[in-house]
């Protein structure tokens, strides 16, 4: 296990950084795409690309998972998982390509055929990947995610910034996304040799894993999605821009935050499923982890969201605010719940993520609808709010129910997360009352810093007084002195014992 954790605290390191370059050359893609095209640009691509995610979830697979999970896959397990996913390709662009114009006439926007059209085309060029990638995952290594990742984000960044500075269409949006897919399935070949083969011998070994993660992903999609489709049909794609641009920088930050622990769990969860006593150890470390991080960078985003949103998007997303700013905290405080997924997964309990999700559309969209008819745009953001808590408590019963970890011992012991927030958001609220709150960026640095600082003195001083107990706290120090330790040890070189 020593090697194990080793492994893992290598795998956080570069998934972070895969992460954290591939965010922020989306980050900056979207800020300039904000200066150089319009709201309304935004909400007719994202009306493609969510009739998209809506058939491509109703088609999901989750192949992936299925050879990650499976104790020894031959060839024909990839040849079997690359047919299946080019069928899926082929199925969800023909179902596309033949719905663009009655899409198109149910939005009332005729620019929707030839987008749908060109991403019709891709899907297929995608869904060709490399199914071997998961051999890297599998032995816990996750170098190869930063090199897959990276220059196909960078890629699509250039192409489709060069569109828009040239062109200032909605189509460097959708060429931008066509130029990263291209590469990213490139770059799969390249990283590990492989050569499909056509084949079905293994559908039913890796269905028998994956049917109800297929099951529960085309549920979630279509709820996901559904306040999307409510909004551009409603309101228009203007609104539905303004609502889709502030649910990423939203999501962003709180998301990319914990990817990096996330992206390890499943693994790491899957070789401690026989032995319940260390799993459920590793999930409440995990938690405790992952609700320390993300807690803090969501609601401090929603803390700064009206200066960051008028600095670098401009005074035509103002509507964009209110979605970063309520939007932020839920998914804040969703990083307690987001550890449920890996330990089920890992368990085989795949049906109880499909339940999970096969309930969220029956509060979902009545919430979204009941927002929409009392509070129109604003109506909306507020039920999503309310969506997200009443998912993060069926996600926490849920894993008491799994593992035995009672709820409120999920929620008690991340106490000392939860006051530190709380001190942090009283600094920084009392310096936007003193007249820190204008749009610059010093200003913002200056929130940024002191809302970290006075966090990060929070947790430590609480760690000290309660006898420095296991925690975020401990796991960030030993992280710390892993790797100074490593660096430390490629500086002096190899040592010889004597």
């Amino acid at each position: 296990m020593e090697g194990v954790g080793k492994r893992l605290a290598k795998g956080v390191v570069w998934t972070a950084g895969a992460r954290i370059a591939v965010n922020i050359i989306g980050l900056v893609s979207t800020l300039l795409m904000a200066r150089l095209l319009t709201p309304a640009d935004f909400g007719l691509v994202a009306l493609a690309t969510s009739s998209f995610a809506i058939v491509g979830a109703l088609t999901q697979m989750s192949l992936a998972a299925a050879l990650i999970q499976h104790p020894s896959p031959e060839r024909e397990h990839f040849d079997t998982a690359w047919t299946l996913n080019l069928c899926r390709g082929l199925l969800v662009s023909g179902i596309l390509a033949l719905a663009a114009e009655p899409l198109a006439a149910f939005y009332r926007d005729d620019r929707l055929v030839a987008i749908i059209y060109a991403l019709s085309g891709v899907t297929v060029l995608s869904s060709m990947s490399n199914p071997k990638l998961v051999e890297f995952n599998r032995r816990l290594s996750f170098t190869q995610d930063f090199i897959a990742a990276v220059p196909a984000k960078l890629a699509g960044f250039l192409v489709g910034i060069g569109i828009a500075i040239a062109y200032q269409t909605y189509w460097a949006l959708v060429i931008g996304s066509i130029a990263s897919q291209v590469l990213s399935v490139l770059i799969s070949y390249v990283l590990i040799p492989y050569r499909p083969r056509v084949s079905f011998a293994h559908t039913r070994d890796l269905f028998s894993f994956s049917i109800w993660l297929v099951m529960g992903s085309a549920v979630s999609a279509v709820s996901q999605r559904a306040d999307q489709v409510i909004v551009g049909r409603a309101l228009g794609t203007h609104d539905l821009g303004q609502y889709n641009v502030g649910e990423n920088l939203a999501s962003l930050p709180v998301q990319e935050s914990t990817a990096p622990l996330t992206a390890v769990l499943f693994p790491a969860f899957s070789r401690l499923q026989s032995d319940p006593p260390r799993l459920r150890a590793a999930f409440v470390r995990a938690q405790r982890l992952m609700f320390a991080v993300g807690l803090p960078v969501g609601v401090g985003l929603a803390l700064i969201a009206e200066p960051l949103v008028m600095l670098v998007l401009g005074p035509q997303w103002s509507q964009a605010i209110i979605v970063v700013q309520v939007l932020s905290t839920i998914l804040a405080l969703n990083s307690l719940s987001s550890t449920f997924t890996g330990a089920a997964m890992a368990l085989k309990r795949t049906r109880m993520i499909f339940q999970r999700d096969f309930a969220v559309p029956f509060y979902r969209i009545p919430l979204i609808l009941g927002g929409l008819f009392w509070g129109g745009f604003v109506g909306v953001v507020i039920a999503r709010w309310f969506v997200g808590l009443i998912s993060i408590c069926i996600d926490i019963f849920l894993a008491q129910r799994l593992l035995g970890v009672s709820a409120v011992t999920q929620v008690v012991s991340n106490w000392r997360t939860l006051l530190s927030v709380t001190l942090m958001s009283a600094v920084v609220i009392g310096l936007q009352h003193l007249g820190i709150d204008r749009p610059t960026l010093g200003t913002i640095v200056i929130l940024v810093i002191v809302g970290a600082v006075a966090y990060g003195v929070s947790m430590f001083a609480l760690w000290l007084m309660t006898g420095r107990p296991l925690g975020p706290v401990q796991e960030a120090l030993d992280l710390v002195q892993f790797w100074r330790q490593r660096l430390s040890g490629r500086a002096l070189g190899p040592r010889t014992n004597t």
